[in-house]
């Protein structure tokens, strides 16, 4: 079987894992963060290089993973009800929901029971300082559902400075972001 590389949902790390279409619906424990994560949560990268002669494989139909690396981390949303991590990186990416019935369209997919919040529901867009620290700030993306901060309704237009501790409401889906405190509370036009 080829090997690719997967992004593990919860903590970001690079992992290489058995591309296998029976692992469809099978749980994997990410050796780095220790969550238990279904298979297909896990997002691709880039392909892997050409295999490399190795050990035979284990005669099982388990799924091996093995860290690779971690890029950066600008911080990471918990979800308050499972207590589930999803690390954010520099840049700007989409938050939205997990769905299993179509291909994922936001960046950190945010698994949850919650049909309210949108699969396109948040952008977050995290720059760096020149003093070494990340600034995240919160827009609306174009749903129609309700986005709170700290409790105060996010227009749609605003763009607002969050810092750590602050907790994100997304419909009926509670996140909070955990990293570099900022004092920046402003709204950008």
């Amino acid at each position: 079987m080829e090997k690719i590389r997967i992004k593990c949902p919860s903590c970001g790390v690079i992992l290489e894992a058995v591309d296998n279409p029976a692992n469809a619906g099978k749980f994997v424990v990410c050796p780095s963060c220790k969550v238990k994560n279904r298979f297909e949560d896990f997002k691709r990268v880039v392909p892997a290089p050409a295999p490399k002669p190795a050990a035979p494989a284990p005669s099982d139909d388990r799924t091996h993973i093995v860290p690779r690396g971690k890029a950066e981390s600008a911080g990471y949303l918990l979800d308050l009800l499972t207590q589930k991590v999803y690390p954010l990186q520099e840049g700007r990416q989409l938050v939205g929901r997990m769905t299993y019935k179509t291909a994922p369209k936001a960046d950190v997919l945010i698994v949850t029971e919650d049909p309210g919040m949108s699969r396109e529901h948040l952008f977050l867009e995290v720059v760096k300082a020149r003093d070494g620290r990340f600034h995240v700030y919160a827009s609306n993306a174009k749903n129609q559902n309700p986005t709170l901060i700290n409790g105060h309704p996010l227009e749609s237009g605003d763009k607002i400075g969050i810092s750590h501790g602050d907790v994100l409401t997304l419909c009926n889906t509670h996140l909070r972001y955990v990293g570099t405190p900022v004092e920046d509370q402003t709204v950008l036009e």
